[in-house]
């Protein structure tokens, strides 16, 4: 059994942290100011301010200071500054038992992966995959806004994951199974594999989204999926978003990003989905990592959260 955190209400403190790229001052502010507005209080840590060269502070840092933030019992919930690169350096680091003994809801996508997978895998700790401080600042939607604040106040919902108004999936493999969501970027999922943090989950409901990488990439990236056993662990793949991932210069002979995911979900011939609502477009959903999840991937396709 997974362990979760409490909810968060507003008028309650949420901690911000960042265990990757660093991010200027102006655009925290803007995205402080959404989460001030939806009511919560906010506690900065070292990292949400620190520069050491592309990352937000050192390594020693900002590994600390995630566990600084669990340890609070000032702290009612955790939320990322942004994603970009650098939480797979500081793994090693990160103080796992304090982690397990202060369970709270963690939240954050893209690099942040490899947190989510090591939190699961290590804390038995559900976390969420969902919006960020840089992302609140800049384009996140009122859909994106509005699964926020529903989700902090009710961190794991029963029931079907609701849609972006005109939103809807694709079935690419049929069928319907029950397992445990995990998941995230693909990078972060390609770059654990083979590691101590790589994703083991046995009957994983597999999440994949990704940003900016062409299709031979991608191909690259879920070809190590498939090697490395993650994909023969999973019993079902949903395909979140896919942003910027269309060919630079489109020729004859180029596939497009479609075109692999659509190659490898039929070779894997497990239930799969295109088009959820998860990772770097503006309509980024609530999804808690770790949640039994009934995937019905049919003429209607559909995520539910199960208790």
């Amino acid at each position: 059994m997974y362990k979760q955190g409490k909810a968060v209400y507003p008028g309650d403190t949420l901690g911000i942290i960042g265990p990757s790229s660093t991010l200027g001052e102006h655009s925290l502010e803007k995205g402080l100011a959404v989460l001030h507005g939806l009511g919560y209080k906010t506690k900065l840590g070292a990292s949400a301010t620190a520069h050491w060269g592309y990352l937000a502070g050192t390594d020693a840092l900002r590994a600390q200071d995630i566990t600084n933030m669990f340890a609070d019992d000032d702290v009612d919930g955790i939320i990322c500054l942004r994603g970009g690169y650098g939480a797979t350096r500081i793994l090693p680091l990160l103080d796992y038992q304090t982690i397990a003994n202060h369970p709270k809801v963690f939240i954050g996508f893209s690099d942040i992966t490899a947190l989510h997978t090591a939190f699961l895998q290590r804390c038995q700790l559900m976390t969420i995959h969902g919006t960020m401080v840089m992302s609140l600042g800049r384009d996140a939607s009122p859909y994106t806004i509005d699964c926020l604040a529903k989700g902090l106040a009710n961190p794991y919902p029963i029931g079907n994951i609701p849609m972006p108004t005109g939103w809807y999936m694709e079935t690419i493999i049929p069928g319907d199974v029950t397992g445990t969501i995990c998941g995230g970027n693909l990078m972060l999922l390609a770059a654990t594999a083979g590691t101590p943090y790589s994703l083991q989950i046995p009957d994983a409901i597999l999440l994949i989204e990704e940003i900016g990488e062409e299709a031979y990439s991608l191909d690259r990236m879920l070809c190590q999926l498939e090697e490395s056993g993650i994909i023969a662990n999973a019993k079902g793949i949903i395909f979140g978003e896919f942003t910027r991932c269309e060919p630079t210069e489109p020729a004859p002979y180029e596939f497009t990003s479609r075109d692999i995911i659509y190659q490898y979900a039929k070779r894997w011939n497990k239930p799969a989905v295109w088009g959820f609502p998860a990772g770097h477009g503006t309509d980024n959903t609530w999804l808690p990592l770790g949640m039994k999840t009934h995937l019905c991937c049919q003429a209607d396709p559909y995520v539910e959260l199960l208790p």
